[in-house]
C-alpha cells in the first residue's frame, strides 16, 4: 500500500476553491467583478446594508475574501438567486 492510499479524504468546500487568484482582502472594483461583474453602486448597497462583512480604511471598503464567500453561501442557500432580490433580504 501506498502512502497516498492511507492518507484522509479531504473534502474541498467547492467555495473556497472560488476566488483563489484574489487577495484575501479586496476592493469594491474586485468584490464586483468577483459577484459576476455587479455595477459598484450595487456593490455599495450590498455593503451598506450589511449584507457583506467589511471594514473601512478612511474612505475606502476592504471586504475580505471570506465575506464574499460566506454571501454567496447565505443566497445560495435561499434557493435559486432569481427567486428573490438579494439586495432585500
Amino acid at each position: 500500500m501506498s502512502d497516498d492510499e492511507n492518507q484522509p479524504i479531504v473534502e474541498t468546500d467547492p467555495y473556497q476553491l472560488l476566488f483563489q487568484d484574489m487577495p484575501n482582502v479586496v476592493t469594491v472594483e474586485q468584490m464586483c467583478t468577483m459577484l459576476g461583474g455587479i455595477s459598484t453602486k450595487t456593490g455599495r448597497k450590498l455593503l451598506q446594508s450589511g449584507r457583506i462583512a467589511h471594514f473601512r480604511i478612511g474612505r475606502f471598503y476592504k471586504i475580505p475574501k471570506l465575506s464574499i464567500i460566506d454571501y454567496l453561501r447565505e443566497i445560495m442557500a435561499l434557493g435559486k438567486p432569481r427567486d428573490h432580490d438579494t439586495l432585500q433580504l
